[in-house]
């Protein structure tokens, strides 16, 4: 998979928008969302946790993730690359819901309540981007993270907040029948990163040393009874390949999975291919994963990677057969879904509709989904509804925290001569985020 390339309406302007990756803009992988939601799952069912946090990742070389109040989870891609197994992966999530159930985000000081999830995916928006398959093209166009910013902020909790998330999510981790061995694997690797000078997750008061032996300790007084599921590490290591073939240097991905013949070697393989523009040997290559048994869980992401290099390479009509095949065997994977109302758009005008019927079942299973709500504007421009454009506009820009901008635009929807996108529009003014009421 090389990163696909979003052929994306900027707003008003129907062009073709094109940028290179940049640190802190946020990616999509459908098959990092299903391994990571499966195991928030799993721990938050042990917690007996109402709701599982929203993930998202961001493109930076440093092992980092952080909470926030809204129980959103971003996570560096530094983190997916430099981790050596899942049982890593699954401490560290463990370890950040601890911080939510222990309500730390919420107790921080009153400077770092400013920095809302609003306005880190705001500002990291500015490079959004898809990690489905192909070259990594900028989703949205706007301004980036400085360096040291908000998730810098929310990456910094007291030794007390620290010591209670370590404490919890062991917890969380046996209750759920899990190996907590990964949380002794990751702080050695932080201890053994931090001799080199790197400053890695969660360098805050406690030492790594004293983290380790506070883990053993857990560990001796009470012993695992459970393990880390196979398929867990499994797709791990496929989805690092994604993550590594995407964001290294070509030559040292290659170097990486030289003479290998893994799932995940494989697919980096094909990734390298695509970034490299030698797509007869990419589509070759995914021709031979795709013949595997039908039953097999490959299939939906083979497609969409296959879809993505069609697009990369000018064949967008070929290219809606297989994101059709990919959003039809992965119904509920969204960032797949939205790669197809992206290919829709851009195939033909003719298809703005598919497009936009697309973009709604997003909004509806994730009305928190920016990039959704942001393409439903150009698809609705497309058709001339610009009244709906205008209200799709303002859930976005909500969403941002850019207040002043929804206002404007759900005000402009209120003089629609269409009733629902006037009461929709009265909602959206009404609402705590624009309205600047407190929640009870």
């Amino acid at each position: 998979m090389k990163f696909l390339r979003f052929f994306v309406f900027f707003l008003s302007l129907n062009i073709h928008l094109s940028a290179e990756l940049k640190q802190h803009s946020i990616i999509v992988d459908a098959r990092a969302e299903k391994l990571v939601r499966g195991i928030l799952e799993r721990l938050c069912k042990s917690s007996k946790l109402l709701f599982v946090p929203k993930i998202y990742f961001v493109v930076d070389k440093s092992i980092n993730a952080f909470a926030t109040d809204e129980a959103k989870i971003f996570i560096h891609t530094g983190l997916i690359i430099k981790f050596k197994n899942v049982k890593q992966l699954t401490a560290v999530l463990a370890h950040e819901l601890g911080h939510i159930t222990g309500g730390h985000t919420h107790r921080m000081s009153n400077e770092m309540k400013g920095v809302t999830a609003a306005s880190i995916i705001g500002t990291l928006l500015g490079g959004a981007a898809a990690l489905a398959g192909g070259g990594m093209e900028a989703l949205l166009a706007g301004s980036m993270l400085g360096q040291g910013a908000a998730m810098g902020t929310f990456a910094s909790f007291s030794r007390t907040h620290e010591k209670e998330a370590d404490a919890a999510g062991f917890r969380m981790m046996q209750e759920a029948n899990l190996d907590t061995e990964g949380f002794i694997e990751t702080f050695e690797l932080f201890k053994k990163m931090n001799s080199f000078g790197e400053i890695p997750y969660l360098q805050t008061h406690p030492s790594d040393q004293d983290r380790i032996n506070a883990f053993k300790n857990y560990r001796e007084k009470s012993p695992d009874k459970g393990s880390i599921p196979d398929d867990w590490e499994q797709e791990f290591q496929i989805v690092q390949a994604v993550f590594m073939a995407n964001l290294l240097k070509p030559s040292d991905v290659e170097r990486f999975y030289y003479r290998k013949d893994t799932p995940a070697a494989n697919i980096a393989k094909v990734i390298i291919y695509a970034r490299k523009g030698q797509y007869t040997e990419a589509f070759s290559k995914l021709d031979t994963l795709l013949a595997e048994p039908a039953e097999s869980p490959d299939k939906p992401y083979m497609h969409e990677m296959y879809g993505q290099f069609l697009l990369e390479s000018g064949n967008a009509s070929d290219a809606l057969i297989h994101l059709e095949k990919a959003v039809n065997l992965a119904a509920d994977a969204l960032s797949i879904r939205l790669l197809y109302a992206q290919a829709l758009f851009t195939s033909s005008s003719d298809n703005a509709q598919k497009a936009l019927d697309q973009l709604n079942r997003i909004t509806q299973d994730d009305p928190d989904n920016v990039m959704a709500w942001l393409l439903k504007v150009g698809a609705y421009r497309k058709l001339n509804q610009l009244d709906h454009a205008d209200l799709s506009q303002a859930e976005a820009a909500m969403r941002m925290g850019d207040v002043q901008l929804a206002k404007k635009r759900a005000k402009r929807a209120q003089k629609s001569n269409n009733s629902k996108i006037k009461e929709q529009a009265t909602m959206l003014l009404e609402d705590n985020r624009l309205s600047g009421k407190e929640e009870d």
